[in-house]
């Protein structure tokens, strides 16, 4: 019997889905399916004759470092060509964020905020894990104090304040917060209401040309009852111990009374500008900014924060004054105080595929107002997840203290 080469290129073309299949997947795409499965999201791989770079983002790990710690020990574990230079770029709301490099020649682990071209190979690289739609329902515990009648020594308000947040497009994300009062002995009755708090839709970027620029840009319901529309922008200098960051935004008074929501005044224009250095022996933050605040007033504020892996705790000296059409409102005042943010357990949480994920704060925090001051100097946050703590989670210094525990 004779077979034709018809016959043979069918008998290939029945075969060729088999032999397909069972050619072993690369260590490059094992490792990538290592990394989602234990719990990261968004994890992107691919492998270059110059470098090999994965991407990930902490969903597990309440604290960025600990997760960039384990996916290295996995990228490690999974036996990754370390001849040439590995790439882990650590990503929020999938948004790059920072590279962790591993050198070959020096043996070890570095990061850094600036991308390269590991970045422009893998981004289009298809995703593990997506967070598209997935949520989160954070809960935060909160207390306020303050003294201002002779006859007792605090007043207090206790609150719990769940926020729900869902991750949408790259980079975008929406937040709704309720405010519960568990016990209040202020004279606000509003204070006795359960009423929203956060009300976000927050759109973070980074700048295209690798110039290490990034920023968050959020409408909405802030925090101390404010609403409007704010610019928030960060740039690190190549030697990354400095960065300038902005807060710029239109700005209006409101309030919720129960679910009633209440325009107070006109919108106005606030700002501040601030320059930071970190001192990465004693992983210190030191920050000095110059603002307009929310009722209008301008000042001056030094800032010290000492960041440790589960807490920070920081130090404040203010100084401002009340200037409208040219003409000084009241007295140049100085104020001061501390403040600090704990991040509360459990720091791991696996998510279970769409279902909202509930589960304790990242932070909880209080701040102490020396003078008592109650009216000027105030600022205002436009997300839950907005704290001293948080915002120092991609810095590249303090990555680097936490690899080498």
């Amino acid at each position: 019997m004779k077979f034709g080469p018809s016959l043979f290129l069918a008998c290939a073309m029945l075969l060729l889905p088999w032999l397909t299949a069972a050619q072993p997947a690369s260590r490059v795409d094992s490792t990538a399916r290592r990394l989602a499965d234990a719990g990261f999201a968004n994890v992107r791989a691919v492998e270059t004759p110059e470098f090999t770079v994965f991407t990930v983002e902490n969903d597990y790990y309440k604290i960025p470092a600990e997760g960039f710690a384990r996916a290295i020990q996995i990228i490690e574990g999974a036996g990754v060509d370390t001849s040439k230079p590995v790439k882990l770029i650590g990503t929020a709301y999938r948004i790059p964020e920072l590279t962790i490099t591993y050198d070959p020649g020096a043996g070890q682990w570095r990061s850094t905020k600036r991308l390269d071209a590991s970045w422009d190979a893998v981004r289009k690289e298809p995703l593990l894990n997506n967070s598209f739609g997935k949520s989160d329902l954070a809960i935060y515990p909160a207390l306020s104090l303050t003294n201002l009648i002779i006859t007792q020594v605090y007043q207090s308000l206790w609150e719990l304040k769940p926020a729900l947040s869902v991750s949408l497009w790259p980079g975008a994300q929406f937040t709704y917060q309720l405010v519960i009062p568990v016990f209040s002995d202020f004279f606000d009755a509003s204070t006795k209401k359960v009423h929203p708090g956060f009300i976000t839709f927050s759109q973070r970027f980074r700048d295209p040309w690798h110039l290490n620029i990034l920023g968050k840009f959020s409408v909405g319901n802030f925090s101390t009852n404010r609403f409007g529309a704010v610019l928030e922008a960060a740039y690190w200098f190549p030697n990354e111990r400095f960065w300038v960051n902005t807060q710029l935004g239109v700005i209006a008074p409101a309030r919720f009374n129960g679910f009633r929501w209440q325009w107070v005044d006109a919108p106005f224009f606030a700002w501040n500008v601030a320059g930071n250095y970190y001192n990465a022996r004693l992983q210190t933050q030191f920050i000095l900014r110059a603002q307009r605040c929310m009722e209008g007033d301008y000042g001056l504020k030094f800032e010290m924060i000492r960041h440790f892996r589960h807490c920070s705790i920081g130090f404040y000296a203010q100084r401002g004054v009340e200037i409208f059409d040219g003409i000084v409102y009241h007295t140049p005042h100085t104020n001061g105080g501390f403040r600090f943010q704990i991040a509360l357990p459990p720091y791991r949480m696996k998510r279970h595929g769409y279902i909202p994920r509930v589960s304790t704060s990242g932070q909880m925090g209080m701040a102490y107002n020396a003078n008592n001051e109650q009216k000027f100097y105030k600022e205002f946050r436009t997300e839950a997840t907005d704290n001293i703590m948080s915002l120092n989670y991609y810095n590249p210094y303090y990555i680097n203290s936490q690899l080498s525990r």
